[in-house]
């Protein structure tokens, strides 16, 4: 090949229509065996070192080298197409011994720092950090938070799970409609992520601060949506409220029930709450009981599982993202932030969101009841 490019470009000149196409490659990134065979066929052409860099995007040095090789070897083009054969430094401390007791170390103790490997195995912070990455694919994670769950905690949520997911798939009606409910609180100040949170700026100075109050104000807010899309109006607890059934039962009697009535329009529905005491107690079922046409019991809905919620693991993230990106002054400030926040959800995100649902019902079945996330 590279013979019959030879002789094909011994006439090659700067007008004809393969050297023009060759100055519209600025952009493209040969492998570095192109770039050198490349510069051995423009320099077969007679084409001059200018040229050559500009075509086979390569330094000036480079092209000497080929030219200089050319000639010591009297014009063995293939000897000097082939890529030489580099030997390892003879102070590189980047041997095979190194890198299996490196390997070693990480598997004894994965959370060492990349720094006490370096002092450990007496070499620089850079040399260390390049035999992990390059050489043994090793990169440096974050470690995050979850939520410990006993054996007996994982079989209850794995039984849970498959009961849910049987209400789900064998609906007691056709049309069946569920609603999806949580409460949460939101604070005045802003949310502030000390690692990941950042700030482009010439200056330090000019960095904003993050400011906090000493005693923030909180407000907790209670929500629900349809896997149609449906928001409800938040709902704000009054503040120092201790929610009890007497009250939980009023807010659904005044506040939800209607809402859902409107909503699902004659379609039955099934009511999502968690297992919080209120939710749970005897008061309480019986009211759903008798004016809700379906509600998930606590033999049915897990607990510990706001990852099959999606006012948990969609929602309040939602609103939370927009309502504290700044500090509010107020608490009237916050509410109304809240309100906007609610009302500017997307219909199709929302239902997005409940639609992934069951996908995840069936998550926790697969990770044994476990979480999957």
């Amino acid at each position: 090949m590279l013979l019959f490019l030879l002789g094909f470009t011994t006439n090659l000149n700067p007008s004809s229509s393969i050297y023009k196409i060759s100055e519209r490659i600025d952009n493209w990134n040969p492998p570095e065996s192109w770039k050198r065979i490349t510069c051995i066929v423009m320099i077969r052409a007679g084409q001059q070192n200018k040229d050559i860099m500009i075509a086979a995007q390569c330094s000036l040095n480079t092209i000497k080298t080929i030219r200089h090789e050319l000639d010591t070897c009297n014009g063995d083009y293939e000897a000097v197409a082939k890529r030489k054969i580099h030997n390892m430094r003879s102070d590189c401390v980047r041997t095979t011994e190194f890198l299996e007791d490196l390997q070693e170390k990480v598997l004894r103790d994965p959370g060492i720092g990349i720094r006490a490997l370096a002092r450990e195995m007496n070499v620089s912070t850079s040399t260390m950090k390049l035999a992990l990455n390059e050489y043994l694919r090793y990169y440096s994670y974050k470690r995050h938070k979850g939520q410990l769950l006993t054996e007996k905690a994982r079989e209850n949520r794995l039984t849970k799970a498959k009961k849910l997911l049987s209400k789900v798939k064998h609906p007691a009606e056709l049309q069946t409609i569920w609603f999806f409910s949580d409460a949460k609180n939101f604070c005045q100040n802003q949310k502030h992520n000390t690692q990941n949170n950042r700030w482009l700026a010439y200056n330090p100075k000019e960095i904003p601060h993050v400011m906090q109050t000493k005693f923030p104000q909180t407000v907790m807010v209670f929500g629900c949506v349809s896997p149609e899309g449906d928001v409800m109006p938040p709902h704000f607890f009054r503040e120092g409220l201790r929610l009890n059934s007497d009250g939980y039962v009023e807010l659904l009697n005044t506040v939800v029930k209607p809402w859902i009535t409107r909503i699902a329009n004659g379609r039955p529905y099934v009511w999502q709450q968690d297992s919080a005491p209120c939710h749970t107690s005897g008061k309480t079922k019986k009211w759903l009981s008798e004016n809700f046409d379906d509600f998930t019991s606590p033999n049915v809905w897990s607990l510990n599982s706001p990852d099959l919620n999606p006012m948990d693991y969609f929602v309040w993230g939602a609103i939370e993202k927009d309502t504290n990106h700044c500090a509010s002054n107020t608490k009237a400030q916050l509410m109304d932030k809240i309100k906007l926040v609610f009302e500017a959800l997307q219909r199709e995100t929302v239902a997005s969101a409940c639609f992934r649902f069951r996908s995840r019902i069936e998550a926790v079945i697969d990770a044994n009841g476990g979480y999957f996330e």
